[in-house]
């Protein structure tokens, strides 16, 4: 008989937190569809509202998305009017990217509906179990980061 996939998460780190984050991307997706905002986008819309006017490197290395994925979701936001995309004064190779103002007014509306994903994903965790899970996750991400080559990686 064939594991299933609670058996396969039981037995693999990897597997289980593919499986939870597909289910935090479709939840945070059904929350944020409304307001024209792909998966994507809102990663890219996160470090921005951190930090504005990243270069893509920079916003690959936020955002851990592989800078050829970020140059396209980059578009669809400048298409979308979220961003916009101008050389940098100081090298005119890069590109910075910047919110525009409809991108920074939507922090308001969306960052709430993230929180209730993580409220909902929380759901029934003791606060001691919710802070070793971050520790826990945060080790194991150190872990595989230590392991890759000089240069590689988003």
């Amino acid at each position: 008989m064939k594991n299933s996939a609670s058996d396969l998460t039981a037995q693999s780190l990897g597997f289980a937190v593919r499986l939870a984050h597909r289910a935090f991307d479709r939840a945070l997706q059904r929350r944020i569809a409304p307001h024209g905002i792909s998966p994507s986008q809102w990663y890219c819309l996160r470090a921005l509202w951190e930090e504005d006017g990243l270069t893509q490197r920079q916003l690959s290395r936020a955002t851990g998305v592989a800078e050829n994925t970020i140059t396209v979701t980059v578009a669809s936001m400048v298409r979308d009017g979220l961003v916009t995309r101008t050389r940098s004064s100081e090298d005119k190779r890069r590109q910075v990217i910047a919110l525009t103002a409809r991108a920074r007014g939507l922090r308001v509306a969306l960052l709430p509906l993230a929180q209730q994903v993580n409220a909902l994903a929380g759901t029934g965790l003791e606060p001691g179990e919710q802070a070793r899970f971050l520790a826990a996750i945060a080790k194991m991400t150190a872990n595989l980061l230590a392991d890759e080559p000089e240069g590689e990686g988003a």
